[in-house]
């Protein structure tokens, strides 16, 4: 062989050995980085979670914003712990990206968190107040956002409190009108800083110094032969019109009739065996001008949240029902309540006089005037008459009278040709009403009684 052939031999040998090698070898292993979650969402609350890392090398994870971190967990290597600080921008979220890196593979999480909703509310939509009764008054505002307020020339801000986390109470006052018999209105304007989305809120405000003067009353509308009586009922309302007026012994079906009758009423109250069921003891009221601010009734007994015999009462569960209105044309702030005592048991008299003045002192806020009305099943010089009225803040209204008309007794018995005895039917008001006129109703329609009780009327003015 020559030397030729021999080295043209020997340098292919060479240049196939790499190849030889390499099929005896492992193949070169492949890196790979999988992660369990690519996204993650957090509340607007400080908080954490864990995302799994699966790989064949070590992996490494950046975090580029300081409210977000992200860590590998030392104990258990292959998972990443990502901590959010609370997000104290309201109605903005935020969001950031961490990178997860092992050698030239890359990949990312997308981290958000979530921010608190705007939330922006007062307790009053409107504020009206009557200056005889008070200067001040207050309101509160309840919202996760800074704000301020902006107020007419005539109101100030006395102070304010902290309810909870986002309630304040503010407090208010304003300087007394220039002249007697005189009104003003203006806003208050809550301004929400920084916060573009978030509307104003206007309050309006309204102010009076002028008198309320109106006419209550109270009728016991006889709770049987209704159908042949109403008419007659009717043209006693139509005529003497009253503004409010208490009722007792009237069923579902009597008020219906009522409202059906004369569209300028509304009534409150329940019935006494709970719900729609057994008699009521109803206020009816104009609603152009009163509006309606709360509500409730109450049982003569031991239990009067909830329906129930009182004492020796023990053919009928009696109940008292109230309201607390406002007067649309002078803004003062009144209640009104309407019992019925029963006529068997002289305990539960005693007993419910006793309650009535308990709840009037529980219910009755910002010394706020207030009428009891009522058939009170009693005569005057009884023994509840005279806890009434040795409360110091009730006054029968007949005793404000000068001059009182209609007959004294207000039970007729359906007899059209006698005179009504029995006084237990009374209206008493609290200290600052000023009784213009009181009147018992003894008309008789058609030579007929509307009722076996006449209704009691009286015109007062606070």
């Amino acid at each position: 062989m020559s030397s030729n052939k021999i080295s043209l031999f020997f340098v292919t040998f060479l240049s196939i050995i790499p190849f030889l090698a390499c099929g005896k070898s492992k193949v070169a292993e492949i890196t790979f980085l999988e992660l369990t979650h690519n996204e993650v969402v957090f509340w607007p609350e400080a908080g954490e979670k864990i995302v799994e890392v699966r790989s064949n090398a070590n992996f490494t994870v950046e975090s580029t914003d300081s409210w977000c971190k992200a860590e590998i967990i030392p104990e258990n290597s292959n998972k990443i712990r990502i901590s959010v600080e609370m997000n104290k921008e309201i109605g903005k979220e935020r969001s950031s990206e961490l990178t997860v890196r092992v050698k030239e593979l890359v990949r990312n999480i997308k981290v958000k968190q979530l921010s608190e909703t705007p939330q922006a509310t007062v307790s009053q939509t409107q504020i009206y107040f009557n200056e005889n009764q008070t200067l001040e008054f207050c309101f509160d505002i309840s919202s996760n956002l800074s704000y301020s307020m902006e107020l007419p020339q005539w109101i100030v801000e006395k102070e304010s409190e902290v309810i909870d986390k986002w309630v304040k109470r503010h407090h208010f006052v304003a300087s007394a009108l220039n002249r007697s018999d005189s009104k003003r209105d203006g806003t208050v304007v809550v301004r929400f800083n920084g916060h573009s989305d978030v509307k104003d809120i206007v309050v309006p405000v309204k102010q009076s110094n002028e008198y309320s003067r109106f006419s209550s009353g109270s009728y016991n509308l006889l709770v049987g032969g209704w159908p042949d009586r109403r008419e007659l009922v009717y043209t006693i309302v139509n005529h003497y019109d009253f503004d409010i007026w208490g009722t007792q012994e009237g069923t579902k079906v009597h008020l219906t009739d009522i409202v059906n009758q004369f569209k300028k009423y509304h009534y409150t109250g329940t019935g006494r065996d709970g719900g729609d069921n057994g008699e009521f003891y109803a206020i009816f009221y104009k609603t152009d001008r009163f509006e309606l601010l709360d509500e409730g009734s109450f049982w003569f007994s031991n239990t009067p949240e909830k329906p129930s015999y009182g004492w020796d009462a023990v053919n009928y569960r009696r109940i008292c029902s109230w309201g607390k209105f406002r007067d649309r044309e002078t803004y003062n702030v009144f209640y009104f309540f309407n019992s019925h005592f029963d006529h068997q048991g002289a305990v539960a008299r005693v007993e419910s006089a006793k309650l009535l003045l308990s709840k009037i002192k529980e219910i009755v806020k910002n010394q706020y005037t207030f009428f009891a009305s009522g058939d009170f099943n009693c005569q005057p010089g009884s023994e509840p008459i005279s806890i009434l009225k040795a409360y110091g803040q009730l006054y029968d209204a007949r005793d404000l009278a000068e001059e009182p008309l209609g007959p004294e007794g207000t039970f007729n018995q359906l007899k059209p040709f006698e005179a009504s005895k029995n006084r237990i039917d009374y209206i008493f008001v609290s200290k600052n009403v000023k009784l213009l006129q009181y009147r018992v109703i003894d008309d008789r329609p058609y030579g007929r009684c509307p009722s076996d009780h006449d209704p009691v009327l009286i015109v007062t003015e606070f």
